[in-house]
């Protein structure tokens, strides 16, 4: 079967309250869009999908769907996850449907398409949490009847779905807090969320030359720790007071990294 894959995405300002200041110094609709654009992107690379359908009003996540190739369709209803699903689902027509989770950056293609595979009936599949659902799929001409929301996985069991129990780690995982995203990371994350985990930069305020340990003031104010390990891993000798940097974070969220930013010659005789 060729699916049509429906991803709905509220507008960024609102989307992932409990990730907002995951990464400090990262603003918060940066790292939300990064999040939606790896999943779209393996959703596209899956060979199993015929169509993304992006269901959404936000004009950022829009233009930036439309450029990977998915198609976009406007949250008209405007009322929640359940009602902007039905509303793609009788724009995308006849043919087999799934509703996929926009925060799946580690997803793989190869573990969508092995969920698709497995549908026989209306099935869906539990997040790793395991109360909420990432993907809910429907052959054709059998309605996707979505039942998102607190408590999902129990909601669409209780409707006559059916779990797909093989499904693997990076469709499961899901990300809605910070712990969430390192537990991403730890599976290997998609190229724009990756980046933006390594693309933090600051001045550095304090350093210890004795323990390497030290902490940087972000653009925005925020200041940020990081361990001598960190420093360790930087290859660098020393740091100055007021130096720019940049900050690569772990998989366990903490800062893992220090480097140099190398600013452009400047002046007359450059």
């Amino acid at each position: 079967m060729e699916w049509t894959v429906l991803v709905p995405v509220k507008d960024l300002g609102r989307a992932k309250s409990r990730l907002r200041g995951a990464v400090p110094g990262v603003p918060h609709q940066d790292l939300v869009l990064a999040l939606v654009l790896d999943t779209l992107d393996a959703a596209l690379a899956c060979p199993a999908v015929a169509a993304v359908l992006v269901v959404c009003s936000d004009e950022a996540v829009a233009a930036a769907a439309r450029d990977l190739g998915a198609k976009v369709l406007p949250d008209e209803p405007d009322a929640g996850l359940n009602p902007a699903l039905a509303h793609g689902a009788a724009a995308a027509g006849a043919g087999p449907l799934a509703a996929l989770a926009g925060d799946l950056p580690a997803l793989r293609g190869t573990d969508l398409a092995a969920a698709l595979d497995a549908v026989t009936v209306r099935g869906y599949v539990r997040d790793a949490a395991g109360t909420g659902t990432t993907l809910l799929a429907a052959p054709a001409g059998v309605p996707l009847a979505p039942r998102f929301g607190a408590g999902s996985a129990r909601a669409h069991a209780q409707s006559g779905a059916v779990e797909l129990t093989g499904a693997g780690p990076s469709l499961r995982r899901d990300v809605d807090t910070a712990d969430d995203l390192a537990a991403a990371a730890r599976l290997g994350l998609g190229p724009r969320t990756r980046a933006i985990l390594a693309s933090v930069q600051g001045t550095v305020a304090t350093w210890d030359p004795e323990s390497g340990a030290g902490s940087v003031l972000l653009d925005d104010g925020t200041p940020v720790d990081f361990p001598a390990t960190a420093f360790a891993a930087s290859g660098l000798r020393l740091l100055r007071l007021g130096q720019r940097v940049r900050l690569a974070y772990g998989p366990d969220g903490t800062v893992a990294a220090v480097s140099l930013v190398t600013m452009p010659p400047t002046g007359l005789f450059s």
